[in-house]
């Protein structure tokens, strides 16, 4: 098996009147099993973006993702939902929870 995550060349942009605004750019990074990764960077920078891209909630991206040799980039969404179910924890930054509700 090669890396646990590779993605090549991810970009990420929005339509913003008459053009774009590029949020990620020609991101590519390799993390393989085992490994402790920080993201850092100042407010507007794509951390959270690119985190949702990696925990599969976002597919509207351009470049390739590859978690544990699938190409997470042409999963059909039932088959990339299936993969972040059995693998993927993500913890939401801004959590949204019912205040009379208890999660076990």
């Amino acid at each position: 098996m090669g890396a646990l995550i590779r993605i090549r060349n991810i970009e990420k942009s929005y339509v913003h009147g008459p053009g774009r605004t590029f949020v990620l750019r020609r991101i590519s990074l390799d993390i393989e099993d085992g490994d402790f990764v920080s993201i850092m960077g100042p407010s507007g920078a794509g951390k959270s973006t690119l985190l949702h891209i990696l925990g599969m909630h976002d597919s509207a991206f351009a470049g390739e993702y590859h978690f544990m040799d699938e190409p997470v980039h042409d999963l059909p969404p039932k088959r990339r939902a299936e993969l972040a179910k059995q693998s993927i924890g993500f913890v939401f930054q801004s959590y949204h929870l019912l205040d009379d509700m208890t999660v076990y």
